[in-house]
C-alpha cells in the first residue's frame, strides 16, 4: 500500500505538471463518475462518523488497503489512467501486467516443487523450508497468502486468454498458451475454492456473452472454439494430474513412491487445530452472522470504514469460542459485501452495489451494438475477469493488487471502446496561470516541491514501519530497552499512528519493570511515559479493543512495580469486555488479577462465566479448580 501511494503521488506530480506545461486541463468523464463519486461520499461519511477515525482513514494498519485514502489513491489512479492513456496503450498496460504474472507464476511453480525463491533470496538455500506455512501444498509467491495469489491470476486469466484467441501467428499463439498453461499451473497450486469459483463464473459470462446473439456468433468463428477447447482440455489436463480446490482427485499421487514405516505413539492430546483445524466454510458463517449484527446495529453508516476488527467483537457469536480460531483476530469479514455492509453501513453498500451494477449493465449494452469483433471480444473478457472478481470476494477480501484490477479494468474498458469524454473547465485561475510565463514557472516549481515532499512522507511512512517492525521483533525477544528505542524512533516519524504509541506505552512498562532494582530513576520515569502514552491512546480511539487489551498487559506489567496498578488493569478488563463481551480470554485475564488480589470468590463466578462461553477452555478449567481448592 505504501507503495501505491509513491506510485499515485509520481503520477498525480506528473499529470499536473503535464496540465501546466500544455497550458490545458487534463481530465475525461466516464461512464461511472457519478457512481464513483457516490461510493466516495459515502465511505467519506462513513469515516467522519465512523468508531476509529484513524482507522478509518489509514485502513487497519497491518493491511492498510480499505481505508479512505487507499480509496483515494484508487480514483485518482482511475481518473489519471482514463485522461491520458490512448486505445493503443490499453493492450501494452494488459502485457505488463502480463509479464508480472508470469514471474509470480514461476515463484509459485518453484514453490511447489519444493524451491522457494524467498528461501534463496534470503537463505541461499535451495528449498522451501524458510517457510512456517506448508508452501509447497498451497504456494503464495510474493503475494503472502494463497487466497490472494489466486484471486490476482483469476483476473490475469482472461485478458491472457484475449490475446491467445486474438493471436494472429503461430509464434503468438504459442506465447501465449504457455503464458496461460504457466498461469493454470500456479493458480492450481494455490488450491483456493473462493477463486476457482471466480475462475469457473467467469468462463460461463464468457462463454454467454459471446454466443448471446445468434446471429452473430459466426463472429467467433470456429478459430474461437477450436483455441477455447484447447484451452478447456489443457485445464482439465493440469487438473487431473495434481487435482484442483473442489476434487481431490490427483493422478501424480498415483506415481509418488510409498510412504515410509514409522512408528505412531498416540498423542496425549488431540485438539481441532491439530486435526487440521475447524473447516473454514463453518468459519465464515459465523464471521458473517456477526457481520450482519454491526449492520442490524448500525444501519446507516455502519461501525466505520475499516472497523471491522473492533466492532466485530462487540458482535461476535459465542459460537465462535468453538471453533480452532477462536482466539485469532478477524479484522475483515472474509465477504467483501458483508464487510462493507458492516463498516459502512446501507450507503456504503449501497454505492458498492451501483458501482459494480452500473458497469456491468454498461458493458452488456456496448457488447451488444459493438461492431468490432477484436474488441467485442476484449470487453467480453475483461468484464469476465470482473464478474470472477465479484464472485470471488463473496468468499474473500481484496489485497492492494487486486483492488487496483478492480478500478483498472473498467478504466481499460472505457479507453479501449472511446467511451471517455474531455471535460471543458474554464477558470479564471488556471488562466491566470497559463498567462504569464512566471506565474507557469511557479506553479511547476510548487508541483515539484509538493510531489517531492509527499514522496519524502511515503518513505517516512515506510522508514517508521520497519524500525516498528524491527522494535516488535526485539520486544518478543526479550529486549524491552532495544524495543522501546526502535519503537520510539518509530514514533517520531509517524507520530500520528496510535498502534505505535501503544506498543511504545507495553515496551517503556517492560523496561520500567526491569529497571526498577538498577536504576529506579529511570525506571520511574519509563513508568510515567507508559502511562502517558496509554493515555493518550485510549482517549484518541476509546472503542478500539485492541488498544485496550495492550493496555491490560501494560497496566499489569506496571503493578510489579506497584500494586495499585492491579485496579487500572482491572478497570482496563472491564472495558475490554464492554467491547468484546463473548472473549473468553478476556475473562480468563481478569480471573488472574482478582487472583492477584486474593478476591476469590469474584474469581471463581468469573471463571465460571468463562467456561459458559468456552466450555473447553482447559486453562479456566485448571485454574477454576485451583480456586475453588483454595476458597474451601
Amino acid at each position: 500500500m505504501i507503495l501505491t501511494y509513491g506510485i499515485t503521488i509520481i503520477i498525480m506530480g506528473t499529470w499536473v505538471y503535464k496540465m501546466i506545461q500544455e497550458k490545458t486541463f487534463i481530465l475525461k468523464r466516464t461512464p461511472l463518475d457519478i457512481p464513483l463519486l457516490l461510493f466516495l461520499g459515502a465511505n467519506i461519511l462513513s469515516t467522519i462518523f465512523s468508531i476509529d477515525i484513524h482507522t478509518s482513514i489509514w485502513g487497519y494498519y497491518s493491511r492498510s488497503n480499505g481505508g479512505l485514502l487507499s480509496l483515494v489513491s484508487y480514483l485518482l489512479l482511475y481518473w489519471a489512467f482514463v485522461s491520458n492513456m490512448s486505445k493503443e496503450k490499453v493492450l501494452n498496460t494488459l502485457k505488463f501486467g502480463l509479464a508480472s504474472g508470469f514471474l509470480i507464476s514461476l515463484w509459485g511453480i518453484l514453490e511447489h516443487f519444493g524451491i522457494s525463491p524467498s528461501c534463496v533470496i534470503l537463505r541461499n538455500e535451495f528449498n522451501a523450508s524458510c517457510w512456517i506455512q506448508d508452501v509447497q501444498a498451497r504456494v503464495f509467491a510474493s503475494l503472502g497468502q494463497p487466497n490472494w495469489m489466486a484471486s490476482y491470476l483469476t483476473m490475469l486469466i482472461f485478458p491472457a486468454l484475449y490475446f491467445y484467441l486474438s493471436a494472429v501467428t503461430t509464434r503468438i499463439h504459442a506465447l501465449y498458451y504457455i503464458l496461460l498453461l504457466t498461469f493454470y499451473l500456479a493458480f492450481t497450486f494455490t488450491y483456493s475454492r473462493g477463486p476457482t469459483l471466480g475462475l469457473l463464473g467467469g468462463m460461463v459470462v464468457f462463454i454467454i456473452l459471446s454466443f448471446l446473439r445468434k446471429q452473430e456468433s459466426i463472429k467467433y468463428g470456429s478459430w474461437i472454439k477450436s483455441r477455447m477447447t484447447i484451452i478447456i482440455v489443457t485445464f482439465l489436463a493440469v487438473n487431473l494430474l495434481f487435482g484442483s480446490a473442489l476434487t481431490s482427485f490427483r493422478l501424480v499421487s498415483k506415481f509418488a513412491a510409498p510412504p515410509r514405516p514409522s512408528i505412531a505413539l498416540p498423542p496425549t492430546s488431540v485438539t481441532q487445530l491439530e486435526n487440521g483445524g475447524t473447516e473454514s466454510g463453518q468459519i465464515r458463517f459465523i464471521v458473517w452472522k456477526g457481520a450482519l449484527d454491526i449492520f442490524k446495529h448500525n444501519p446507516i453508516l455502519g461501525s466505520g470504514l475499516e472497523t471491522f476488527a473492533y466492532s466485530y467483537y462487540q458482535y461476535r457469536p459465542v459460537e465462535h469460542n468453538k471453533t480452532s480460531e477462536w482466539d485469532f483476530l478477524y479484522n475483515k469479514a472474509h465477504n467483501e459485501y458483508l464487510n462493507y455492509l458492516a463498516t459502512t453501513g446501507i450507503l456504503g453498500f449501497g454505492t458498492y452495489l451501483l458501482l459494480i451494477s452500473s458497469f456491468i449493465w454498461w458493458c452488456i449494452r456496448k457488447i451488444l451494438n459493438l461492431e468490432s469483433k477484436i474488441l467485442n471480444l476484449l470487453l467480453v473478457l475483461l468484464l469476465s475477469a470482473y464478474v470472477s472478481y465479484l464472485i470471488y470476494n463473496f468468499f474473500l477480501f481484496s489485497v492492494v493488487i487486486v483492488a487496483i484490477f478492480f478500478y483498472l479494468f473498467p478504466a481499460l474498458v472505457f479507453v479501449a471502446t472511446d467511451s471517455t469524454k474531455i471535460l471543458n473547465l474554464k477558470s479564471n485561475f488556471l488562466n491566470l496561470i497559463y498567462r504569464r510565463s512566471a506565474y507557469t514557472q511557479a506553479a511547476k516549481i510548487i508541483v515539484v516541491l509538493a510531489t517531492v515532499y509527499l514522496l519524502y512522507s511515503v518513505v517516512k511512512l515506510w522508514t517508521a514501519d520497519t524500525l516498528f517492525n524491527q522494535g516488535q521483533k526485539a520486544s518478543d525477544l526479550g529486549n524491552p530497552g532495544k524495543a522501546y528505542n526502535l519503537i520510539s524512533q518509530a514514533l517520531e516519524l509517524n507520530s500520528s499512528e496510535p498502534f505505535y504509541r501503544s506498543e511504545l506505552a507495553f515496551s517503556a512498562s517492560q523496561a520500567a519493570a526491569a529497571l526498577k532494582e538498577t536504576d529506579a530513576t529511570l525506571s520511574a520515569e519509563l513508568k510515567d511515559e507508559a502511562l502517558t502514552q496509554m493515555s493518550k491512546v485510549l482517549a484518541n480511539s476509546p472503542k478500539n479493543v485492541s488498544f485496550w487489551r495492550t493496555a491490560i498487559r501494560t497496566y499489569f506489567e506496571l503493578s510489579t512495580l506497584d500494586k495499585k496498578y492491579l485496579d487500572t488493569t482491572l478497570n482496563a478488563v472491564n472495558q475490554a469486555i464492554s467491547l468484546a463481551p463473548t472473549d473468553p480470554k478476556l475473562y480468563y485475564n481478569k480471573a488472574l488479577i482478582l487472583d492477584s488480589k486474593g478476591q476469590k470468590e469474584d474469581e471463581i463466578k468469573v471463571l465460571q462465566k468463562a467456561l459458559l462461553l468456552k466450555p473447553d477452555y482447559l486453562e479456566v478449567v485448571d485454574q477454576l479448580k485451583e480456586a475453588t481448592a483454595s476458597a474451601r
